[in-house]
């Protein structure tokens, strides 16, 4: 069973990496002909030590060096007083010593020919500003000098098939993975040695692993790059708390998705920082749901934690895609059926019952008192035999797309003897996930079911929780989407041009600039003097809206700048008085349009992954009624309607109650301007439009507002 690894799929993969900037090459620093560990000593508790006994434990085959002054023994391992004094078959060098030190080997490295170094030695950006001085110091001199660096202050690399690790980990306490198929980057050492640790406990395999730390150098992207490229890799992991390179790491996950399963947990979730002066679309941006729409679009799986990435890494690393939704469950106790049951469909999958004919010819040949309308419930007296049987029955209705058998301990009809019977009725392409209770049955289970490549867990919830992961995936790698549309730059207009020298442009300018480009705005007029009034009146009828426009002006409604549904004429003659007696000359008179649904449209340019489309519903209360859905730009046609549907506003312009559907075509559209807008003046900071107002067959702009790079 494989994800991904057929021969035509890793062709068009290595196709679609051709456009991607080339990795230089990593692998010295997983699979090193000789190392070089400087700093270590015989003392007890010195990390270059650790670090040596930790490769010997795994039983690494290349040359080990270990580089200290005293020259001190150590063991099997050969020593140097000096970088000088090293041979010439060393290709990585790792760091083990004060921070102060780091620097002053990096051109004694180079010129014995060593250009990879791992630096564990803490005491950098991560101490405080004097520390971040002595970083970028480090990286400026590596890089004059050709060296590529892991770190600083990082574990290092793991390679199961190069029988390497740079851990100073015990090797008796952490437990690390046997040959597999994953890879996991993470920028916490700690949470790395967990997760090895994790999948070493479940069997699980691990090709290669990296703590990443700093980041001065070799960082998420370039490592997802070439993962993505070593057919090894079926499934990679992600733990990352900070990103390096937004931009990057979009483009190479929407890549490397469709054909390899990227599974991501990212720390750091929470919003820091008033943003009561932000406009809409700042405040309503979100760090952590820019993140969550850079994972819906690019196809990475997020997961929440250390036991979900776990769980997940087991059961995407080689098992067949769920082709639907529809689930067999199958399990010896009938209240085991039910908690699935709730917990599938939850994760929108679908029991689906049992053919009536099928359930006949089941109960002819087995107990009538089991149930097989699905879930199956074999009770306490189910045997190996009769469970095999009737999954093989159900299984060929071709009704199903997924098995999830969760067994529970305390009877001897079913045990870990049904792991070969079972394989063999299984169809090839058909994933199957089991859940066994109470630990002496897991663990032979477990066992058993290692050898036919299907994940076992300790609990139906588990099991549970990795169908619907099974199901998403097979739903999200069917629906990735292409980005690449062209883009037409937006023609600017002589108005546009002389507006877009200030760095805010206020509502007026950009209707002005919105009906150049035939997008419908309410007729205003500046009225700045009491005489205006009328003929302003007549032109657009009542009622009217009397607003306050000015450039630098946030939210209008705070101020009281804005007076709606203003009929009578004395009563708006008196409103417009006292507003303008406050903003002299910068009171309009505008039509107010019939009501409709309101919506917000917005664009802010996140300082990690570039410029961002929020939509939903609109109006005074956009904070409190958060009906908000968030897409990278640019974003195909696909992902626009897509991002319009998943808000509560989405269901009422698909037509609710019996009312007509709302102009989507024209809404679309109108993004598309936006997208236009946004890919042609890099200097923009953030767009507002709110509320536009959606007809059946119409969009008018409401209001609007610019901001721009001074």
């Amino acid at each position: 069973m494989n994800i991904g690894g057929n021969m035509s799929e890793s062709v068009t993969l290595a196709t679609e990496f051709a456009s991607l900037s080339s990795t230089l090459n990593l692998e010295p620093f997983f699979a090193p002909k000789g190392v070089a560990v400087v700093g270590a000593a015989p003392k007890r508790g010195n990390q270059g030590k650790r670090i040596i006994d930790s490769m010997i434990a795994q039983g690494y085959e290349g040359r080990m060096i270990a580089v200290h002054p005293e020259r001190l023994p150590l063991g099997a391992c050969q020593s140097v007083r000096s970088i000088e004094d090293l041979p010439d078959n060393i290709d990585l060098a790792i760091v083990a010593t004060s921070a102060e030190r780091v620097e002053a080997m990096i051109e004694p490295l180079t010129d014995k020919g060593v250009h990879n170094l791992i630096v564990v030695s803490g005491g950098f950006a991560e101490t405080g500003p004097e520390g971040m001085l002595r970083q970028t110091s480090l990286k400026k001199t590596a890089t004059r000098f050709g060296m590529r660096i892991i770190g600083p202050n990082c574990l290092g690399t793991f390679s199961s098939s190069d029988k390497f690790n740079s851990f100073f980990l015990s090797y008796d306490d952490i437990h690390l993975p046997e040959m597999g198929s994953v890879a996991v980057v993470s920028q916490s050492g700690a949470f790395l040695s967990a997760i090895l640790d994790q999948l070493a406990s479940r069997s699980v395999g691990v090709h290669r692993a990296i703590n990443l730390g700093n980041r001065i150098d070799v960082g998420e992207c370039e490592m997802l790059e070439a993962f993505a490229r070593d057919p090894r890799v079926k499934v990679i992991g992600v733990y990352l708390e900070s990103v390096q390179d937004g931009r990057r790491l979009y483009d190479i996950a929407r890549k490397i998705t469709p054909f390899k399963p990227v599974v991501i947990c990212k720390g750091g979730k929470g919003d820091k920082g008033s943003r009561a002066t932000q406009s809409h679309s700042a405040s309503l941006a979100g760090d952590y749901s820019v993140f969550q729409a850079v994972c819906r679009q690019t196809g990475m799986i997020e997961v929440n934690g250390l036991v979900e990435l776990t769980s997940a890494l087991q059961v995407l690393q080689n098992g067949p895609i769920a082709q639907g939704n529809r689930v067999l469950i199958v399990s010896n106790g009938g209240g085991m059926g039910v908690l699935l049951t709730d917990l599938l469909e939850n994760g929108n999958c679908d029991v689906v019952e049992t053919p009536h004919r099928t359930q006949q010819d089941l109960k002819n040949s087995l107990p009538g008192y089991y149930s097989f309308r699905n879930p199956i419930d074999l009770t306490g007296s189910g045997t190996n035999e009769q469970c095999v049987l009737a999954i093989d029955k159900i299984l060929k209705t071709g009704l199903y797309d997924c098995l999830l058998l969760v067994v529970l301990a305390g009877t001897e009809g079913i045990n870990a003897d049904i792991a070969k019977p079972l394989r063999d009725i299984l169809p090839r392409d058909l994933p199957v996930v089991l859940g066994a209770y109470g630990q002496k049955l897991y663990s032979s289970i477990k066992t058993a079911f290692a050898q036919e490549e299907i994940p076992v867990f300790p609990t139906g919830e588990e099991a549970a929780w990795a169908v619907n992961l099974l199901v998403q995936w097979g739903r999200k790698k069917g629906k990735i989407i292409s980005a690449n549309e062209a883009l037409d730059a937006l023609t600017f207009s002589s108005l546009a041009k002389e507006v877009g020298r200030s760095p805010v442009w206020d509502e007026m300018q950009i209707k002005r600039w919105l009906q150049e480009c035939h997008i419908q705005v309410p007729k205003s007029f500046n009225v700045t003097c009491r005489e205006d009034l009328g003929p302003a009146i007549k032109q657009t009828g009542l009622p009217i809206v009397l607003k306050l426009v000015t450039p630098d002006l946030m939210h209008k409604t705070e101020l009281h700048g804005i007076e709606l549904n203003l009929f009578d004429r004395l009563e708006i003659e008196k409103k417009w008085q006292n507003m303008n007696e406050n903003w002299p000359g910068k009171i309009w008179v505008e039509e107010q349009l019939p009501s409709g649904l309101d919506l917000m449209v917005g664009m802010c340019r996140d300082a990690i992954f570039g410029p961002l489309l929020l939509f939903g519903t609109g109006g005074s209360y956009v904070e409190t009624y958060e009906d908000i859905d968030r897409v990278l730009l640019p974003a195909s046609d696909a992902e626009i309607v897509e991002c319009i549907l998943r808000t509560k506003a989405g269901e009422i312009i698909q037509g609710v109650r019996g009312q007509r559907p709302l102009a989507l075509s024209e809404l679309v559209r109108f993004i598309k301007w936006m997208m236009r807008w946004v890919a042609s003046e890099n200097k923009l900071v953030s767009l507002d439009f709110n509320p536009i107002r959606l007809y059946p067959d119409t969009l008018v702009v409401l209001d609007a507002k610019a901001n721009l790079e001074p």
